[in-house]
């Protein structure tokens, strides 16, 4: 997840990047560079570069699948994958990159990037690079709630790779000492209920914890509540994002009642430090967190057992989870269809069932590729691995919806961070949840006009 401050920087990294392609020609057009068919890469090997932002397993377990992609295409293909640092670096330094006229091949980029990248017409969008070579990656094969939040009026733009979700933790024993059924945390009237109800029956223990500090929980409770988190439509229509949204009456009753734990002390405010709320829980003094899928292993390198990882609590019968994670981008202008082909090649294989398998098992990130879920192996896995079957299995049933695919604005970084800015009070008890919301959505239309008008729209 990302600090405020990385939030800034990245939005600053954002209209940096589109003030260099205006100036370069770009501008909104990633259709602008017609996709290659099988035929461009006839010709002499090749080489292409691949900015990514894993670091850790994560980031040994890409360069393994890498690797492998190098030994079985080693006559006429070779990646050189390169770290560039986190997610902010690697944008920055892209943004310099296009400046120079010296962009990778191919790009990973995380899911907030999507609304600038897409604008500023850098790239070759996946759907026609799938359409101009069906002998690779089939798209379909693609998890719908993966596809639709990389995805503009129906077009699928980058290839997801690794991807989290928004899970909750639930401390077993805690549970069954305060009488509360899992049955009942699949809604968030449930949760909300069973927090009291939990530290009632403990007053020593919080009911409930989740990382304030990261604007992505914001969005996964309007996501619960089935309502696009911007206007109109989460910017997924014809339409771009023209404000941020608050007020609907599922989406607000949803934040409420959230809020209202906090107020009441049912809940444990971490304040900034979002790893607060993992510590708490894993040492038993929060009996219900909300946090990513990617806390699986933190939670397992911390000796605790005697947990249980449970769908994202919903709002309304159309709401959904919100994922995470990062998406590979093949880059268009002053790369040859040699080298775009090539870069293909590579998403074709690292979005493998096989290779997706691999990743998984290594990273924790669940496989974006439907297909891993008929391997053997996997299956075996996952038997094995209760908390990543729960991750998958809500993975595969999330909606595909506006709601649920996220705002698509090069604006939504600032976005998050105003949120966090202001929801911060109401969740402290400082200021009254209406101001908050209103101070919230001010905030972001000024970031939404400001971002607009940079990039011409």
């Amino acid at each position: 997840m990302l600090t405020n401050v990385r939030r800034r920087l990245l939005a600053a990294a954002a209209l940096s990047l589109l003030t260099v392609t205006a100036a370069c020609g770009g501008g909104g057009a990633t259709e602008s560079t017609p996709a290659p068919g099988p035929s461009a890469l006839t010709g002499a090997p090749v080489t292409i570069s691949f900015w990514h932002g894993l670091g850790g397993a994560a980031g040994k377990a890409l360069q393994e699948e890498v690797d492998r992609f190098n030994a079985s295409n080693a006559d006429h293909i070779t990646a050189a994958a390169v770290f560039q640092g986190n997610y902010v670096d690697t944008l920055a330094k892209y943004t310099a990159a296009v400046r120079d006229g010296s962009t990778p091949d191919v790009l990973m980029a995380n899911d907030v990037s999507t609304g600038f990248l897409h604008d500023a017409g850098q790239t070759v969008p996946a759907a026609e690079m799938a359409a101009a070579n069906p002998a690779d990656l089939h798209l379909d094969d693609l998890r719908p709630a993966a596809r639709g939040y990389y995805s503009v009026g129906g077009k699928l733009l980058s290839v997801p790779f690794n991807t989290s979700m928004p899970m909750l933790y639930v401390n077993d024993a805690l549970l069954a000492r305060a009488g509360v059924d899992k049955a009942s945390l699949s809604t968030i009237d449930g949760l909300v209920a069973s927090a009291r109800q939990l530290h009632t029956a403990l007053p020593d223990v919080y009911g409930f914890t989740n990382p304030l500090a990261d604007g992505w929980w914001y969005e996964q409770l309007t996501a619960a509540a089935g309502t696009p988190y911007c206007t109109p439509d989460n910017g997924r229509g014809a339409r771009k994002v023209e404000a941020l949204s608050l007020n609907a009456p599922a989406q607000h009753a949803a934040l409420a009642a959230v809020t209202s734990l906090y107020t009441d002390g049912v809940a444990l405010n971490p304040g900034g430090n979002n790893e607060a709320s993992m510590s708490a829980f894993t040492s038993g003094k929060v009996a219900m967190m909300l946090s990513s899928s990617g806390g699986i292993g933190t939670i397992n390198a911390s000796g605790m057992t005697g947990y249980s990882a449970l769908p994202l609590p919903l709002a309304a019968a159309t709401g959904g989870p919100l994922l995470g994670g990062a998406s590979l981008w093949v880059d268009g202008p002053g790369h040859d269809p040699a080298h775009q082909l090539a870069a293909w090649k590579l998403l074709t294989f690292l979005d493998s069932p096989q290779a997706q398998e691999r990743f998984s098992h290594a990273s924790g990130f669940a496989p974006v590729n439907a297909k891993v879920d008929d391997s053997p192996t996997q299956q075996a896995y996952l038997a094995r691995n209760p908390a990543q079957a729960a991750v998958i299995d809500q993975f595969t049933k999330a909606p595909a919806n506006s709601a649920t695919a996220g705002c698509l604005s090069g604006a939504l970084p600032t976005i998050r961070a105003g949120v966090v800015a202001a929801m911060d009070g109401a969740f402290a008890g400082r200021t009254p949840l209406d101001t908050a919301i209103t101070q919230a959505q001010d905030a972001a239309a000024t970031a939404i006009k400001n971002y607009n008008e940079q990039v011409g729209r």
